[in-house]
């Protein structure tokens, strides 16, 4: 473990660990706009400053991309950082002075409206580019991306046009700090052809990307479950059985553990690939792996490597 001092107060951490999230492991708030546990911290928002002092120097570091050291002397309120982030949402604030989670920030440094000099803008995305790594890193789809810069950055599709590598997943909405990005689902998607109105049925639509994705219903309920587009792509790269593309996750057979066969060896759990099965102990005592169909993918791995072929799915009628 490592010994640091965050606001005076003696904290360890784990080797690797951001400053940031040291911090809040131990109950200290720092604020942040484009920190993300899913992704490789990066930045960008510059909100989460603070005043690092290691030996007889200070200085002031996103606290979400530095690392933790022995000895660090960590200061997340200090005059510097105080009038560094004021600073740094006074400029959000004049981008974005629409955005709730800007305005809600920058009141708790005393910034209601951005300084003189300052051109107010109307935008809502902050540039913080947690879509296009969620997108990139994620995803792995890549299907957005930065262009141009400076006062000109934004994010978007290729050329403005139709992101064909978007599979719909909304990832990108899910990570956006500010909720510019949205994700809508219609019921019954129609399109005017010459002929007349043609029905395509349930529809994903991300306007901020142009793209419409149709969407897969499910064989037994009628009601959607993905685009079609994503669960193709799934079931090119990925070895999940029929019923993950065809039925809604309420309507899957899921493997079950027999408890009579199984000894808790834990060789499912290893090899489980999307982390769904833990061992639990019975009433008894006992050791026995439990699946938790709230994660499990439906591959059945688990029944490949069950050395007593106690874990079975029961066959769908």
């Amino acid at each position: 473990m490592v010994n640091l001092t965050i606001d005076g107060k003696k904290i360890k951490a784990r080797p690797g660990q951001s400053v940031l999230q040291a911090a809040r492991d131990h109950g200290i708030h720092i604020p942040s706009l484009c920190a993300c546990d899913a992704l490789e911290a990066y930045g960008s928002c510059r909100v989460c400053v603070v005043e690092i002092t290691s030996g007889s120097a200070s200085t002031l570091e996103s606290s979400c991309t530095y690392p933790v050291s022995e000895g660090l002397q960590v200061s997340t309120s200090s005059d510097e950082v105080v009038k560094a982030r004021t600073l740094v949402l006074q400029l959000l604030l004049a981008r974005c002075p629409n955005v709730n989670e800007v305005r809600q920030l920058a009141a708790r440094y005393g910034v209601n409206a951005p300084a003189d000099y300052l051109t107010v803008e109307n935008e809502y995305c902050i540039l913080c580019g947690l879509c296009v790594r969620a997108c990139s890193e994620v995803v792995q789809a890549n299907a957005i991306s930065f262009a141009g810069s400076g006062k000109d950055k934004k994010v978007t599709s290729p050329f403005g046009q139709e992101a064909e590598n978007c599979i719909g997943c909304g990832s990108c909405a899910f990570v956006c700090p500010t909720g510019i990005i949205k994700v809508r689902t219609i019921g019954r998607a129609t399109e005017n052809m010459p002929a007349g109105e043609v029905l395509i049925g349930p529809e994903r639509i991300i306007d901020n990307w142009n793209r419409n994705l149709k969407l897969q219903q499910c064989k037994q309920s009628g009601d959607p479950i993905a685009p079609e587009f994503m669960l193709k792509r799934f079931q090119d790269t990925m070895p999940l059985t029929p019923q993950f593309f065809d039925i809604a996750p309420s309507y899957r057979e899921y493997p079950e553990v027999d408890e009579t066969l199984c000894v808790g060896c834990g060789a499912c759990l290893d090899e489980c690939p999307v982390g769904a099965i833990r061992l639990r102990l019975t009433e008894e005592g006992e050791v026995r792996s439990n699946i938790m169909k709230t994660h499990c993918c439906g591959c059945r791995t688990c029944t490949m490597y069950c050395v007593r072929s106690a874990i079975k799915v029961p066959e769908i009628a």
